[in-house]
């Protein structure tokens, strides 16, 4: 995992191999990773099941087409801005080589009892309780907590997960992926629609590639903690037991990828009602053989 030229496929499945069983809310909470590189192999990954109590009634939900980028969530006007920090560092290669917790770290507080997990949930006791379990998550690794930008509320759900995702790579030391590009997009939501693994387009030319899919979480930051917090031994990964240690931390990988990023873009996507009527995110991260016309930049992010 995460060594290029390795596919890893990983699809997360509460419960028992093959079915979601369902949470006592109704609905079970379900993650998955795609690739890295070229060939490889196939993981399947649990997660817990969502708590009954405390899960917001009515939670926020955007259209349930998939807005491609730049489109402000609906209802999330109303709501307390979220702390953000005047710039996000564009981060080296390499200063910080990140490594894989020795253990699961459960999310604290469990922000599955702040978030809806059946429609998507910007709200601030969602985000909060998210961002506090992600910097409880950093606290382990000696990293400080995620700060997100001040335009964090006006960005799409997939703008949020791209945004995210270079949170926590430039966090460690990684270059950020350079931007979202429309052609990877398209990828990506049509495996978010079809709850599969994202694939790069047949023709698009690319020199390393890492996916990642989630479902059943309504805000991007849970899948991220999930990716990136508690996917290892001890785990209800799959993949990750006590006689085959492969496919441990294969979202984690994904996330952190280290690929030379000469021209890196990515492609996310949220379908809201993919999963068993749930939501469904994927991403598809791509170091590319030449230039690719995006539409949202992380330059963007770092002056905000």
């Amino acid at each position: 995992m995460g060594s290029l030229g390795v596919i890893a496929t990983l699809a997360l499945m509460p419960n028992q191999v093959g079915d979601a069983g369902p949470s006592s809310a109704g609905q079970s909470v379900v993650s998955g990773h795609g690739h890295v590189g070229q060939a490889g192999s196939s993981h399947r990954t649990a997660l817990p099941v969502r708590p009954k109590e405390n899960v917001p009634a009515q939670p926020k939900a955007v259209d349930p087409a998939p807005s491609p980028t730049g489109t402000t969530p609906p209802g999330s006007s109303d709501m307390p801005a979220v702390p953000s920090a005047p710039g996000q560092p564009s981060a080296t290669h390499g200063i910080v080589p990140p490594q894989n917790p020795p253990a699961n770290i459960p999310p604290d507080p469990n922000f599955l009892n702040s978030c809806s997990g059946t429609q998507y949930d910007d709200s601030n006791a969602c985000v909060t309780a998210t961002l506090d379990a992600i910097a409880r998550g950093r606290q382990a690794e000696g990293l400080a907590a995620m700060i997100l930008p001040g335009n964090w509320q006006s960005l799409s759900p997939q703008e949020q997960l791209f945004v995210a995702t270079d949170l926590e790579r430039t966090a460690r030391g990684l270059p950020p992926i350079e931007g979202m590009a429309s052609v990877l997009e398209q990828a990506a939501a049509a495996a978010a629609a079809a709850d599969a693994d994202p694939l790069p387009p047949e023709g698009f030319g690319v020199v390393a590639w890492a996916g990642n899919w989630a479902g059943a979480v309504g805000n991007p930051l849970e899948a991220i903690y999930y990716w990136m917090y508690d996917d290892g031994p001890g785990s209800a990964n799959i993949d990750c037991s006590a006689t085959d240690s492969a496919g441990c931390w294969g979202h984690r990988d994904n996330v952190l990828v280290e690929i030379s990023c000469a021209y890196c873009v990515m492609g996310t996507a949220y379908a809201p009602n993919a999963y068993r009527g749930t939501a469904s995110w994927s991403e598809l991260i791509v170091e590319a053989t030449g230039p690719t016309p995006m539409d949202f930049t992380w330059q963007q992010e770092e002056q905000q």
